[in-house]
């Protein structure tokens, strides 16, 4: 198998449902693992909201971020929503992309 190109069909068969190791030289490997890690750390949150009524004080914006683009192709709207609600205006107002899914969640449950 090792002399196969990485495109044959028999080599992808062969490596259906096995474990991959992450490569820490390829950044598109990096980029995965960071953004598991920021969704690890954004479904915290929602966690942390569900149980509790306060508003979010400590938090990553990028963890927000990424949870939201993730909540977004889901379909899942009204955790963007309830999570947006519980961060501050000030926060909502300075970041184009977390305004844009919280703006575009609101009318797609509205309608």
């Amino acid at each position: 198998m090792r002399e196969l190109d990485k495109e044959d069909g028999a080599l992808i068969t062969k490596a259906k449902n096995r474990w991959y190791v992450p490569d820490p030289n390829k950044q598109a490997d990096l980029e995965k693992l960071r953004e598991k890690a920021l969704l690890r750390e954004f479904f915290a949150y929602v966690e942390q909201i569900n149980s509790s009524k306060k508003k979010l004080k400590q938090f990553r914006t990028e963890a927000i971020r990424a949870g939201f683009k993730k909540a977004w192709s889901n379909k899942d709207y009204k955790t963007i929503i309830s999570v947006g609600e519980r961060l501050s205006e000030k926060v909502l107002q300075e970041d184009d992309k977390l305004l844009m899914y919280f703006d575009n969640a609101q009318i797609y449950l509205e309608m």
